[in-house]
C-alpha cells in the first residue's frame, strides 16, 4: 500500500488550514526553535497571504459565476418592466502587505529550518501540524481494488482501477441469470479495454463483473463489490 511522506496536505483548503496551525502555535516553539523574529513574523505572514489568495479567488470566482447569470438574465430573461438588478460586485479588497509569490514553497523551507533544529521533537511537530499523516498498512488479506467500469459499444468494457502495487487485476463476470462466474481477463496495465463474448452474438446481455487483485501468482485479498453491466453492439 502507498503512503504517503509529505506533511503538507494536497488540497488548497487543508493547506490554509495546516499554515494557520502553524502561525498561530509557533510563538510557543520559536526560542526554542531557535527561529528568528524574522522566520517567526514571515511564519505568520505567510498564513495570511495564503488566506487571502485562496480567499480572493474563491469570491471572486462565485461573483464571476453570478454575473454571467446577471447578463444571461439581461440579455435573454423574460421581459419585464422595471429597472435591471445592479451586477455583482467583485473582491476588491487589498492584499497584505509585502505579499510574495511562492510562499508554498517558503513555508516548506521554514518548516525544514524547524525540523532541523536539535530542539525538535515530534510532539512539537504534532502541536505545529507539520508531521505526516499516520497511515495504517493494510494488510494484504483485507485487499480490495475499487475499480471503475464502463460499457462500451461492440460488448466492450473500460476497466480503470488503482493497482496498490500488485502485479495484475483479474476481471470476472457473471450473466444474469447464471450462478457461475467466468474469468475475462487478467489485467497487467490498466485502464484498459476488454471485450466479453455475449452468450449469443450480437445481442444485448446484462450481468456482473468484479475484480480481485493478482500478485505473484495467486490472487490477493478481497473482490470488489458487483457492478452490473448492459453489454450492447453499436
Amino acid at each position: 500500500m502507498p503512503t504517503r511522506q509529505d506533511w503538507l496536505p494536497y488540497g488548497v483548503n487543508e493547506r490554509a488550514v495546516v499554515f494557520r496551525t502553524i502561525a498561530n502555535q509557533i510563538d510557543e516553539y520559536a526560542a526554542d526553535l531557535g527561529l528568528s523574529a524574522g522566520q517567526t513574523d514571515r511564519i505568520k505572514a505567510i498564513a495570511e497571504e495564503y488566506e487571502y489568495a485562496t480567499r480572493h479567488y474563491e469570491l471572486n470566482r462565485v461573483a464571476s459565476r453570478a454575473t454571467r447569470r446577471w447578463r444571461d438574465h439581461v440579455i435573454s430573461g423574460t421581459a419585464q418592466n422595471r429597472p435591471a438588478n445592479a451586477p455583482p460586485q467583485f473582491d476588491n479588497s487589498p492584499p497584505p502587505p509585502n505579499m510574495r509569490y511562492g510562499i508554498v514553497g517558503e513555508m516548506r523551507k521554514l518548516v525544514a529550518v524547524i525540523k532541523a533544529s536539535p530542539a525538535f521533537t515530534s510532539s512539537i511537530g504534532i502541536a505545529l501540524g507539520i508531521m505526516p499523516p499516520n497511515h495504517v498498512k493494510k494488510p494484504l488479506s483485507q485487499l480490495a481494488p475499487s475499480p471503475k467500469i464502463t460499457a462500451h459499444e461492440g460488448f466492450h468494457v473500460r476497466i480503470a482501477c488503482e493497482m496498490q502495487k500488485m502485479d495484475a487485476l483479474a476481471v470476472e463476470y457473471r450473466r444474469n441469470g447464471e450462478e457461475k462466474w467466468q474469468n475475462v481477463a487478467i489485467l497487467t496495465k490498466l485502464p484498459a479495454t476488454i471485450y466479453i463474448e455475449p452468450a449469443i452474438l450480437g445481442v444485448p446481455e446484462s450481468g456482473t463483473i468484479r475484480c480481485r487483485y493478482y500478485n505473484e501468482n495467486k490472487y490477493v485479498g478481497n473482490f470488489s463489490p458487483g457492478r452490473s453491466i448492459t453489454l450492447y453492439g453499436l
